[in-house]
């Protein structure tokens, strides 16, 4: 797939508003707002050349200028932007009441950011430099779901698949399109159905829909059926099943509306009835998702180690102390500090530095439970969180075991080098340590020192 930067397009594209004029052929109207020249030179050509009629912003003021303006089917925003940024834009959105869906498109993956803008109203998150295919699959299924709904509010009932504009939408949307028959069997497909299910088009018609449905989602398809029963549109996350080189899975997006009646120029398996019972759009949202989880869990845990950083740790020990005092249960934390690591990373360099640390990491983790959580709390420290225990011993038998993981120096892949690490533990327990997390890491970290001071290689109880 194509993918499509800052630089690829030249300098003289024209970014001023540009009105390609009301014909069948334009698929909806546009705003984008980024403060990169070539890149919205860009997005206004590609978009242009698909059909769709597009305005250009490099500014937040400008856009909210021309919200005020015009009316839109979609607006696509960056979320750095001078004046207003993306998600102030979005937050004016909703303060004024102008309807207009959005897209985000950044450079940016701050998890933080992104549930942002998701929880301001976005319906969707493209990742510069973005894929052309995925940036119109995005903006067509928006679209089209925009102009669905507008004819409802006009009409007061949906016809989707009536005229040249929703044909020629429907022939060059990546989304998979489907209906249904009144017992739920395929009656149409659009020409997405064999790229994305990896079956020809004639295979699937007259199947039954739960077919293509993985076996642990057919519970919902009652509810994605039930409600467009009684008239009402709905969009549930199902998993269907494809067919490339061997059966696999895809997370999507199915939303199914309940159309008056059909378009009898599309291609059917047999004359469709007067009015079919359901309409439907696939959207794979399986790269989507996972980049998502990628975000979430770099935002939540070391890089280095894949271990819980502090942040993630800290929200399970607050869990754990909530759930031990409910429970009338001990937990412990122990902090583990290494020592003379820094002299390690002087002798052998930080390359080495660093795979040591992966290796202890590796270690302390064979010690503990499943429902333990060793983490990389900073630098060469460690944290451990051990819930429901039953004595003050049980922590006690776990530090030896993670002391007696470090006492075999550790070799390294291609040479001769074997480096030993020590090792200094100080425990503190719930509830006479402390009642909350950041006292019982504290007074962890308390006795750790003593151990430093006293002797190394050894663990001790806060007091």
């Amino acid at each position: 797939m194509q993918n499509y930067s800052e630089n690829s397009v030249s300098d003289d594209v024209d970014i001023t508003p540009h009105v390609t004029g009301e014909t069948s052929e334009c698929l909806g109207r546009l705003l984008i707002g980024d403060d990169e020249p070539r890149l919205l030179n860009s997005l206004c050509s590609i978009l242009r050349d698909k059909g769709f009629e597009v305005d250009g912003a490099q500014d937040g003021d400008a856009v909210c200028q021309r919200l005020r303006e015009n009316a839109y089917d979609l607006v696509l925003l960056d979320i750095r932007m001078p004046g207003k940024s993306g998600l102030e834009i979005m937050a004016w959105l909703k303060e004024t009441g102008v309807d207009a869906p959005v897209i985000i498109i950044s450079g940016r993956s701050d998890y933080r950011i992104v549930r942002q803008a998701f929880k301001l109203g976005a319906c969707d998150y493209l990742r510069k430099p973005y894929d052309v295919d995925e940036l119109i699959r995005a903006v067509g299924g928006t679209v089209l779901e925009r102009r669905q709904a507008r004819s409802q509010a006009a009409t007061g009932w949906s016809n989707p698949l009536t005229g040249e504009f929703f044909k020629h939408t429907l022939d060059h949307l990546p989304d998979l399109v489907f209906s249904l028959d009144e017992r739920k069997c395929i009656n149409y497909l659009n020409h997405h159905s064999e790229s994305l299910l990896g079956l020809p088009t004639e295979e699937l018609i007259g199947q039954p829909f739960s077919q293509l449905v993985h076996e642990g989602d057919i519970v919902k398809l009652p509810l994605l059926f039930g409600k467009n029963e009684v008239g009402e549109p709905v969009t549930q996350e199902i998993k269907l099943k494809t067919y490339h080189g061997g059966i696999g899975y895809l997370d999507c997006d199915i939303k199914v509306v309940s159309p008056r009646e059909a378009n009898t120029t599309l291609t059917y398996a047999k004359p469709p009835p007067a009015r079919p019972p359901f309409l439907g759009i696939v959207r794979d949202i399986t790269e989507h998702k996972r980049t998502l989880a990628l975000m979430e869990f770099r935002a939540s845990h070391d890089t280095l180690t894949g271990l819980p950083n502090r942040r993630l740790f800290m929200d399970r020990l607050t869990l754990a102390v909530s759930q031990a005092s409910r429970n009338g249960q001990k937990l412990a934390v122990l902090f583990i500090d290494l020592n003379d690591f820094k002299a390690v990373n002087d002798t052998y360099g930080h390359g080495i530095g660093d795979q040591l640390l992966q290796k202890v990491a590796a270690g302390l983790t064979h010690c503990l439970r499943e429902g333990d959580t060793l983490a990389r709390y900073g630098g060469d420290e460690f944290t451990v969180l051990l819930p429901s225990l039953d004595e003050k011993k049980d922590a006690a038998t776990v530090a030896r075991k993670l002391l007696n993981s470090l006492e075999t120096p550790f070799p390294f892949e291609g040479t001769d080098l074997r480096v030993s690490i020590g090792t200094s533990i100080g425990i503190a327990m719930y509830p006479e340590d402390g009642a909350g997390a950041e006292t019982l890491v504290e007074r962890a970290d308390m006795a750790m020192y003593a151990v430093k001071q006293r002797k190394k290689n050894d663990f001790y109880f806060y007091s």
